[in-house]
């Protein structure tokens, strides 16, 4: 990130596939909000209360989401939402529409769901005031060099 960079921190620790956060994220980038370069964070630490997890989304803070009011009130029959919901050509033809807003949730959330379920928790240590986080791809040798720092 660059210095002065504002960055928004969603946290929980729920379990990412099923926390409303990914759910409130995959909103927000529907409505053109972005994330921060890392903005996502999943760690795991071994407690004495047993394992705790802590999911971090991160998102610019300057980033703005504009809603634009569409031009007239419609009623729309089902078969009519569905027939638009489906259409991408139409969705990005009317990207102020409630219904293109729902259709880029639904796939900015599909996104995420399957970005979630390729990241495994990283695993989060703590020796006294030392904190190390060592990520579950991290080779056996760099894991090695990071748990001597602590």
């Amino acid at each position: 990130m660059k210095p002065g960079t504002t960055i928004e921190f969603l946290r929980d620790e729920e379990p990412p596939l099923k926390s409303i956060n990914t759910r409130a994220v995959a909103a927000a980038l529907s409505c053109g909000c972005k994330p921060a370069e890392q903005a996502y964070s999943y760690t795991v630490e071994d407690t004495l209360h047993g394992p705790k997890r802590l999911v971090t989304w991160i998102m610019d803070g300057e980033t703005k989401a504009v809603f634009e009011p569409i031009p007239e009130r419609e009623e729309l029959t089902f078969a009519e939402v569905t027939k638009r919901f489906f259409d991408l050509d139409w969705c990005a033809a009317n990207p102020n529409h409630p219904i293109s807003y729902l259709r880029a949730y639904h796939d900015n959330l599909t996104h995420l769901l399957r970005f979630v379920k390729a990241s495994a928790p990283s695993v989060l240590i703590r020796r006294g005031n030392k904190t190390v986080v060592i990520p579950a791809d991290c080779p056996a040798e760099t894991k090695s060099k990071f748990l001597r720092m602590l």
